[in-house]
């Protein structure tokens, strides 16, 4: 993990700390500039050690295998990381991590290390970058490694960036390498200048950028243009271009929107510092919620302009204002939830408060605001919750030195967590590591959160160990606890999806069950998580045979949370599973009648949209409920009061 932001020009905030660095010679686009050049190798060294320019240096001369380097590297990443522990002590149990104030309060101060801990833990780092970058090398045609070898060599800022970036367990390595290798050959001189901007592109690029809008799709203009866009309108960015974190650059870039759509919201709206409002500007088109007509928008023709002169329903108002934000320089993303009657979606965005960026959401109306919102990392596609951007946000603000330091140790905890190495040269957890590996794995962890306590993949190396079966209850327990204390309140949603694995993996039950009191405890005000909670805990009961500490579960849930979330109907379902053993049909009933008088009857909205309710879906079930006990005209009843609401 690299810089964040240092704004350029005195006009835009600054967000980071940056190191200086000395730019490339230009490179011709058919012939990189080679090792010869002192400026480069020096640089190259210092950013990769003598180790690692060495291993790079092989492979660009064709003197080593690709596919040995990698586990060479592997295995000094594994050395360098136990020599760092040897040299770092602790009052504390080192598999235990400093209690530290909470976030919003942590004045972003890590723990003063020994000189020699601090010499350790940079040969840490570059034998960490060393090891990516290898693999990222390897995943190129045989053939192509030694140009690719060379092309790292001769950007070195570059190389380090994308090296501690990229996730190699979750993207294609070798789709992501032909963007970086494009980039390079097309824009050599300009992607050293700007390595996070061009690295953030490598891996978001390396798909193509596409959104489904409900009825319509949304599609980028592939890697070039989009590059091309950022660098010819540098000074016209909100934030700056320079020394932006690929992290959140990545939430920049990846931008659904042709050329000429980008060109004309920077034409419009270059400057606004106010993106949240756009989402407001965007007039809500009611008839197509209410009575279910067409949207005027995708009549007339679905783009950025007419999404501002027709409207569109809350997908088009996101799209709309993270679309424009993106395009003027400010990391967005488009943000979906759905509580117990309808799915939304609004955006998130970085703003600013006085000197000091800051997270902003807008369009988060009534209920929303405490049910789980999710958004797509544009890395790997996957679905997060859209908790880790102010994450992110504060990440970035850490000391560069101790970004880097966060980085190193967790891409070294993760490598002694994960072991061995397959065929395809890619880390893995085969056999359950030794007692010992974990103690390290931990260990360096805690280092990892002491240095970045907001860095979520630290903390999301703690649940695979959790997952690889090897630590014990105890530590399960006092780490899935100083999850909670450190990020339950600011980050809820991401500590729950931390701990959750973590108890589940707990193998005493009423250890277990205690873990999960704990977190339902700190939770009871979010529906949405404690809902999961206790979907957790009726699970749990269900695997004793415990049916009745299940229903209790279930019944919780209806009665508490019964609109703010699909989960609830989940907990009807289940709970009926539990009533049919009994063959309680009658029971059965009673349950499914006061379900439906608790779930909110979704109002003026079309029919379309009225039946994803809990509403309508336990009206459903209450109809066939009743016909089961004879009572049809009772069932006819219901269908006909949700008749007349779906009009």
């Amino acid at each position: 993990m690299l810089m964040f932001f240092l704004a350029s020009g005195t006009s835009n905030p600054s967000f980071g700390q940056t190191e200086t660095t000395q730019s490339s010679q230009p490179t011709p686009k058919k012939q990189p500039t080679s090792l010869a050049d002192n400026k480069v190798g020096d640089q190259f060294r210092l950013l990769f050690g003598e180790a690692g320019e060495t291993s790079v240096a092989s492979i660009s001369l064709g003197k080593s295998e690709v596919s040995k380097v990698v586990l060479e590297c592997a295995d000094r990443v594994d050395a360098d990381a136990r020599a760092f522990l040897s040299t770092w002590s602790v009052k504390q149990n080192p598999t235990e991590p400093t209690k530290q104030p909470k976030p919003d309060h942590r004045s972003s101060k890590a723990a003063p290390l020994p000189s020699k801990s601090k010499e350790a833990l940079a040969i840490l780092v570059q034998s960490t970058a060393t090891f990516q970058l290898a693999r990222i090398i390897n995943s190129a045609a045989q053939a192509e490694q030694m140009s690719v070898a060379q092309e790292f060599l001769a950007h070195p800022k570059f190389a380090r960036t994308l090296a501690l970036l990229i996730e190699p367990e979750a993207e294609d390595l070798a789709k992501m390498l032909r963007v970086a290798r494009l980039l390079i050959v097309e824009r050599s001189k300009i992607v050293e200048r700007l390595p996070e901007l061009a690295a953030a592109i490598a891996v978001v690029d390396d798909a193509p950028v596409v959104m489904q809008i409900n009825e319509n799709l949304a599609q980028g203009c592939g890697p070039l243009l989009t590059f091309d866009h950022f660098v010819a309108n540098e000074k016209k960015m909100l934030f700056g271009l320079k020394n932006i974190a690929p992290e959140l650059l990545i939430y920049m870039v990846d931008i659904a929107a042709p050329q000429n759509e980008m060109q004309w919201a920077l034409r419009t709206y270059a400057g606004n510092r106010a993106v949240g409002e756009l989402y407001d500007k965007i007039e809500y088109d009611f008839d197509h919620l209410e009575k279910g007509r067409p949207k005027k928008v995708s009549v007339a023709g679905w783009n950025l302009q007419n999404i501002l002169r027709y409207g569109g329903v809350c997908a088009d108002q996101a799209y709309f204002a993270t679309t424009v934000g993106k395009s003027i320089g400010v990391p967005c993303v488009f943000t979906t939830a759905t509580d117990g009657v309808l799915s939304h979606a609004w955006i998130g965005f970085v703003g600013k408060s006085g000197n000091r960026p800051m997270w902003i959401e807008v369009g988060r109306f009534g209920g929303y605001q405490s049910v789980e919102g999710f958004i797509r990392d544009p890395q790997t596609g996957n679905l997060i919750s859209n908790t880790q951007m102010p994450m992110l946000l504060t990440y970035g603000m850490e000391p560069l030195s101790d970004r880097l330091s966060s980085a190193g140790l967790r891409i070294a905890a993760s490598r002694l967590l994960r072991g061995s190495v397959d065929s395809k040269v890619e880390p893995k957890v085969t056999t359950p590591p030794s007692a010992e590996t974990i103690e390290q794995v931990l260990a360096l962890i805690h280092v990892a959160v002491e240095a970045c306590l907001t860095d979520a993949r630290s903390w999301e190396v703690v649940a695979l160990a959790a997952k690889s079966g090897a630590m014990t209850t105890q530590q399960k327990q006092q780490w899935s606890a100083d999850i909670l204390t450190l990020c339950g309140d600011s980050y809820p949603e991401f500590a729950w999806r931390t701990i959750s694995p973590m108890i589940n993996s707990i193998s005493d039950v009423e250890k277990r069950q205690e873990a999960l009191d704990s977190a339902l405890a700190i939770f009871n005000s979010r529906g949405d998580l404690a809902g999961q909670i206790l979907l957790q805990q009726a699970t749990l009961y269900k695997s004793q045979g415990n049916s009745v500490g299940a229903g209790r579960c279930y019944e919780m849930i209806l009665n508490r949370y019964a609109n703010d979330g699909p989960f609830a109907i989940v907990a009807l379902q289940e709970a009926s599973k539990l009533l049919a053993e009994k063959n309680d049909a009658i029971a059965n009933v009673k349950l499914h009648e006061r379900a439906f008088g608790i779930m909110e009857v979704p109002i003026e909205i079309s029919p379309r949209f009225a039946r994803q309710s809990n509403w309508y879906r336990s009206g459903v079930m209450l109809a066939e409920a009743l016909r089961i006990v004879g009572r049809s005209n009772d069932a006819l009843l219901i269908e006909q009061r949700m008749s007349d609401v779906m009009k």
